[in-house]
């Protein structure tokens, strides 16, 4: 699998996990599928429940934290490598502050008070981080977050594989861009379900781990290449 793959695929493992653990820990809100907390709250008002102050601030806040990342990617060059790590890191310095967090607070057990709030929008913060990199750096928008549009991608790309029985080229294109961000996704809310039932909130640690792999393997990759210019010249 090559990086132009494998890199969306494991934002979506992050996202996955990032965004279930929030769900299950922290009250049931979304912090990476954020527009998905539009429904939340209509369902609260209409039910006439007070809806959680996390789920009405997700939004606004992941407009704020993109903003924010498109400036600084902006004023960096959407092309230099500084950007993406840059944004990786801040993605990991977010999720690592929610993780941290959780741990030491237990804000599990009082989801609406203060703390869970703030662990909470950290998460919101890392996801609208994930989303703005992969709106200004990747040559094509993809979305790790909201899987629909990927769901439909890789259904009519498989359709078409069988309909034409393997004979369209751009069919297998599609089908190889669009499954591998599902099989993320749908492999970090399940490593997410699995590890927020057993280790309660120390799960949080485990997006934010991802994310710090990820960041430490972007560096590596960088120093590589700096390296293999060094001795070329």
């Amino acid at each position: 699998m090559n990086r132009a793959i494998l890199l969306p695929t494991v934002l979506s493992l992050i996202a996955g996990v990032t965004d279930v653990t929030s769900w299950l820990l922290l009250g049931g809100f979304f912090s990476a599928h954020v527009t998905g907390n539009l429904v939340v709250v209509a369902a609260d008002l209409v039910t006439g429940t007070p809806p959680d102050i996390v789920a009405v601030l997700a939004i606004p806040v992941f407009i704020l934290t993109t903003a924010a990342a498109t400036v600084v990617a902006r004023r960096i060059g959407a092309q230099s490598p500084n950007v993406t790590t840059v944004l990786f890191g801040a993605q990991a310095a977010f999720l690592v502050a929610a993780g941290m967090l959780s741990f030491t607070t237990h804000a599990s057990a009082h989801p609406k008070e203060g703390m869970a709030i703030v662990i909470g929008l950290c998460a919101v913060c890392a996801m609208a981080t994930q989303n703005a990199y992969l709106h200004i750096v990747p040559p094509r928008a993809l979305s790790t977050a909201v899987m629909t549009g990927n769901l439909v991608a890789a259904t009519v790309a498989a359709t078409d594989i069988l309909r034409t029985r393997g004979e369209a080229p751009s069919a297998r294109a599609k089908w190889t861009a669009s499954w591998p961000l599902l099989a993320g996704f749908i492999g970090g809310c399940l490593i997410g379900a699995v590890g927020a039932t057993l280790f309660s909130d120390q799960a949080a640690l485990i997006p934010a781990a991802l994310a710090v792999i990820l960041l430490s393997a972007q560096l590596a990759r960088r120093r590589i290449r700096a390296r293999s210019r060094t001795v070329i010249r």
